[in-house]
């Protein structure tokens, strides 16, 4: 069992959740529970790929119709895994939700309409004079329709996608370009910088560029949400085997054990990147299912020096002779507002909502 001692193995062999000890990429150790789980390796034997990675990590994976989150940290010259079941059932179990969030809709649309022509109605001085109160309601309607959309995703259950979902070929370097291109003027408002480091070639996957670009916002507003005035995000996006791995990655303080432990599971506690009574925190969660409707996965883990490290990884795809791939559908679906927008409008000043802003 390698340098793995007999007395801590014994301690993890009454565990219920699945535990493995790895070194130089073979399982030494595997509990009683792990034993019972027919996709899990032997000792001896290789991880499986949705398992590999770095150690001080939390990803979300999908095995025989079973969703898990993967803890993993440093155990002597290798590594510890464990594995938590997330529950089977909608974020939001409600199947009257969606509807409500309908009805929600209406007098949301309403209110933008009458805001809008009381605009048209007021002079360029009066915009002036109330700039400050209508940059408050147009933020505030912003984030009603960030959290709305939100909610709608979070109650579908888990492996069905939303009606507009549409998977396409398209090129992922151009799309994270594209991603990168809505964001980085949203950032720098935000007092951040945002980098883009993509590969110089064509990188064909089949996603709905729509929900690609919703995922990405979602991992910035985290970074927003972790770094300090003057920090640095990066996207990045990296090839491995025949998987792609966009990652967003910030300059933070990193997250604690007990945060990666329960960042993809609603059921304790939702995303983990929150204080109690602080946001839906439901981001994370719906990311996750967001990577399983693309056959991807969800990777959280904390940088070597500092700040955190999100990955969202999904399969390459081979692309017949002279195939031309899509281009990104560039639709707003966010009731007249881009979804970059609508997505960081938490972390936004309100001077970014201001009339002559937003005009």
């Amino acid at each position: 069992m390698s340098n793995f001692n007999l007395p801590v193995a014994q301690s993890f062999d009454c565990m219920p959740e699945p535990i493995l000890y790895v070194e130089n990429g073979l399982v030494q150790y595997r509990n009683p529970a792990s034993a019972r789980l027919a996709w899990l390796p032997p000792v001896g034997e290789p991880l499986p790929e949705a398992l590999e990675g770095e150690t001080d990590a939390a990803r979300s994976l999908t095995a025989e119709g079973q969703s898990w989150t993967a803890l993993s940290w440093a155990c002597g010259e290798g590594q510890l895994l464990r594995l938590t079941p997330v529950e089977e059932q909608p974020i939001l179990p409600n199947d009257r939700i969606p509807f409500l969030l309908q009805r929600l809709r209406g007098p949301l649309s309403g209110m933008m309409s009458s805001e809008e022509l009381i605009q048209m109605a007021l002079t360029a001085n009066q915009k002036r004079e109330e700039g400050a109160a209508l940059a408050r309601y147009s933020k505030s309607q912003l984030r009603t329709l960030r959290m709305l959309r939100l909610l709608e995703l979070a109650a579908l259950p888990e492996g069905e996608p939303p009606f507009d979902y549409t998977p396409q070929v398209m090129d992922l370097v151009g799309l994270s370009r594209w991603c990168f291109h809505e964001l980085e003027g949203l950032v720098g408002l935000a007092g951040r910088e945002i980098t883009l480091k993509v590969p110089r070639r064509t990188v064909y996957v089949k996603c709905d560029d729509q929900m690609i670009l919703y995922l990405v916002c979602q991992l910035v507003s985290n970074a927003l949400r972790a770094t300090e005035k003057g920090g640095k995000i990066v996207l990045r996006l990296e090839l491995r085997r025949q998987r792609a791995y966009l990652s967003v990655e910030d300059d933070g303080h990193g997250l604690t054990r007990e945060k990666l432990a329960c960042l993809f599971d609603p059921s304790r506690g939702g995303d983990g990147l929150r204080d109690a009574g602080e946001g839906l925190s439901l981001g994370l969660p719906v990311c996750r299912k967001i990577a399983g409707y693309h056959g991807g996965s969800i990777l959280l883990r904390n940088l070597p020096e500092r700040g955190v490290r999100a990955t969202f990884s999904l399969p390459l795809y081979q692309p017949r002779p002279a195939m031309e791939c899509e281009a990104p559908r560039q639709i707003d679906t966010s009731n007249g507002f881009g979804i970059a927008l609508r997505e960081l409008s938490d972390m936004l000043p309100e001077e970014c909502f201001h009339p002559e802003e937003m005009g």
